[in-house]
């Protein structure tokens, strides 16, 4: 049995939230932004559907906002003190990010737990000597691998993200292997040799053939684009690998999204953006969003009735969230 996901969400509507939030935020100097999020969380959330089963995003804006606080506080903090000494600043940067594990688990815990579907909450297991382990301990062993160890690292970030995840009572499980990851990381290499070859014999031309004034913009234009190609497709690869693997219950996910695909979504949208000024902000976020959800499906053998909802009820805080945007954290590991 198949069930398709989709966005039933139209650059119209979201517009109309994604202004008002803008003006909000700058009017009230980023107090807002706890408010504004849980708007454009619950638009997006309430758009995707299963079936015909929406999902809801439940969380409270005033927990984002008390989060907020504790953020600001600390980036305020930060901020005096890399003024005064440098070295404070970088003592203080280094603090910082040694409580990435933490945010990134109490972020998972909270948006997870505010999430829902056909009545039942996500959840996510606080295990946070795990986390340190996959966040910190790792990544910190890849420079004396000379990088051979960066796609288990991937690896073993996903398989704690997604092995930690739970719906109602029932635990998702990850079926991926390090080769898996090893495969995308070696053709995302042999691209990167490729795109080079293939720049340095361009620059050639241009620099020989090419008017001087035209070659410099055409010259960065190029200079950008094997960057952006491999960054999508190493995101594209990784995001189908993930979805792929996963399986919740008698739940099977299948993500078949396509490169050359998502590279047009993300270069036609961030030329539309740039030419509107940001006005059509709001219509390209809806268009990758959709076509996300269109390439996602969900099969099972017995439906999908047979979850049961967790009925703890612990209030969650928002602090690892907004500590994690306000910092620039990339806490969004996704699926």
């Amino acid at each position: 049995m198949e069930h398709k996901v989709s966005f039933r969400g139209t650059g119209k509507e979201y517009f109309g939230i994604w202004i008002v939030n803008t003006l909000l935020k700058i009017v009230t100097f980023s107090v807002y932004t706890a408010w504004a999020k849980v708007r454009k969380r619950r638009y997006f959330a309430g758009k995707i559907f299963m079936d015909d089963e929406p999902f809801e995003y439940l969380a409270s804006p005033r927990a984002l906002f008390r989060g907020w606080l504790v953020a600001a506080a600390a980036i305020v903090a930060y901020t005096c003190a890399d003024y005064f000494s440098k070295m404070l600043g970088i003592v203080i940067s280094l603090i910082i990010m040694a409580f990435f594990p933490w945010v990134v688990v109490k972020s998972r815990i909270f948006n997870f737990r505010n999430q829902s579907c056909r009545n039942i909450r996500f959840g996510f297991a606080p295990k946070y000597a795990e986390g340190y382990r996959v966040m910190l301990g790792w990544p910190l062993l890849v420079p004396f691998t000379l990088g051979l160890l960066i796609p288990y690292v991937f690896y073993r970030q996903k398989k704690f993200l997604v092995e930690n995840s739970s719906y109602g009572t029932t635990p998702f499980r990850f079926t991926a292997t390090p080769r898996e990851f090893y495969r995308i990381y070696t053709t995302l290499v042999f691209k990167v040799v490729l795109f080079s070859l293939v720049f340095i014999a361009v620059f050639v031309g241009v620099a020989m053939f090419v008017p001087k004034q035209v070659g410099i913009y055409i010259l960065m234009f190029l200079s950008v684009l094997p960057f952006f190609l491999v960054v999508v497709y190493f995101k594209t690869a990784i995001a189908n690998l993930v979805w792929n693997s996963t399986e919740l219950g008698g739940l099977k996910f299948q993500s078949s999204m396509d490169v050359m695909d998502m590279c047009w979504l993300y270069f036609s949208g961030g030329v539309a953006v740039i030419f509107s000024m940001g006005l059509l902000f709001p219509w390209a976020s809806v268009r990758v969003m959709r076509y996300r959800c269109e390439r996602l499906s969900v099969h099972s053998q017995e439906g999908i009735g047979q979850f049961i909802a967790d009925t703890a009820s612990a209030s969650v805080g928002a602090v690892g969230e907004e500590i994690g945007d306000l910092f620039g954290m990339d806490v969004d590991f996704g699926f």
